[in-house]
Parts: structure tokens; C-alpha cells; sequence
């Protein structure tokens, strides 16, 4: 499995390029690489201002140059499958949804690695709600390359995809201008104490047993 961190558009609205957001002293890049870990190598599409992006692209990723990143996110998905051996199962990751975990990813790649015959597809639902990232098969290239958004591709038919039910928000919480990306901060922020809460309880008590000893 590949995954194709999408981090070509464009952040008119942002004092910063868009992957070099910073949440807690890591970029979106960053995070979503992080995220990965377990996959292929990531792919990492950049578009506009890719020279004041690239130099903090982690090492280990590869990356695509997208120069029509105009034309929408397709232009850059197709851009990263240019480095996917063909037949071989694709991640779609929007760079700029830092609320996505690792945890998410690797339930994702179960559900594909468990999916029933007929899916190609697997994606997680909150509710009636779909979101990032996408798992797609490798045979849904060819329909990608004559369809005019991603979007049309994935909702095509019903059938062929396999939804993982998830109890936040994360799969389509993103940033775009200033504000939502002060919004994502705080909601990361939070979300980073709801993970390490009960770790230190963890560690706290083990110390007590060892201490106790």
C-alpha cells in the first residue's frame, strides 16, 4: 500500500505553506508521513510553492512535482501514481487534516487487507459521513485517469466500498485559512492530551508498583 500525501493546493488564505503548518512542533507533512509508517514509502505530491516546501520533506519520502496543481486534486493524485508499481493499492492523505492518527491508518489497511471479494474501496464513516484517508485498489487507475474528479470515482457504486466506522471527526476536519487552522490547533492540542492521559497513568502507576517493590 501507497500512500499519496496530497500537499500540492494552494494557501492563499494561510501565512505558510500549507504542509509546513505547525501543530506542536511538528509540520502536517510531518504528521501525515508519521501516520504512514508501516506502509510503502510515502509519496508526497507538492504544487505551489513546492521550493520553500520541499527542503522539509522528510527523508525516506519521494516526491512529485504536480505543475498543473491548478486543475485539482485529481491532477495531483494521478501525479502520484506516475510512482506506484501498477496493480498496487493506493493511500489518498490530504495534507492538511492533522487530526488523522496512525491508529486510523493501520485500522484502514486491515479493513483492505480483510475486504471482501467486490471491494476496492475502503474509507472511514462517521454516521452517514465519509472522509480521508481513502484506500483504493489498483485497478480503479484506469477509471482515475478518464474521470474528471476523484470524487466521482469513489462514490461511483456503492458496492465496491467497505467503510470503517470511526467516532470523531478527524476524517474531514481540514484547514484553509487562519482561522480553521487555529481551530485544527486547539483541537489537536486536545486531542494530543485525550492520547497521553492515560499513558502517563500508566507509567505513574507502574513506578508506584516498582517503587513498592
Amino acid at each position: 500500500m501507497y500512500p499519496i500525501i496530497l500537499a500540492a493546493g494552494g494557501s492563499a488564505h494561510l501565512e505558510f505553506p500549507k504542509p509546513l503548518a505547525q501543530f506542536e512542533g511538528r509540520t502536517a507533512l510531518e504528521l501525515a508521513i508519521q501516520n504512514c509508517e508501516g506502509l510503502e514509502r510515502p509519496i508526497v505530491v507538492l504544487g505551489d510553492r513546492a521550493e520553500d516546501i520541499r527542503p522539509h520533506v522528510p527523508m525516506g519520502a519521494r516526491v512529485v512535482l504536480n505543475r498543473e496543481w491548478q486543475r485539482g486534486q485529481l491532477s495531483s493524485l494521478l501525479a502520484g501514481l506516475r510512482l506506484v508499481p501498477r496493480g498496487a493499492a493506493f493511500l489518498l492523505y490530504p495534507v492538511d487534516q492533522p487530526l488523522l492518527t496512525a491508529g486510523l491508518v493501520s485500522r484502514l489497511a486491515r479493513a483492505f487487507a480483510n475486504r471482501g471479494p467486490g471491494k476496492s474501496i475502503v474509507m472511514p464513516r462517521k454516521g452517514i459521513r465519509a472522509g480521508h484517508p481513502i484506500l483504493c485498489s489498483g485497478e480503479l487507475r484506469n477509471e482515475l485517469r478518464k474521470a474528471r474528479t476523484a470524487r466521482e470515482v469513489v462514490y461511483r457504486d456503492p458496492r465496491r466500498v467497505r467503510y470503517v466506522t470511526v467516532g470523531d471527526v478527524a476524517i474531514w476536519t481540514d484547514f484553509d485559512s487562519m482561522t480553521t487552522y487555529r481551530r485544527c490547533v486547539r483541537l489537536f492540542r486536545r486531542q494530543r492530551k485525550k492520547f497521553t492521559a492515560p499513558a502517563a497513568a500508566l507509567r505513574s502507576g507502574r513506578a508506584s508498583v516498582s517503587a513498592e517493590s
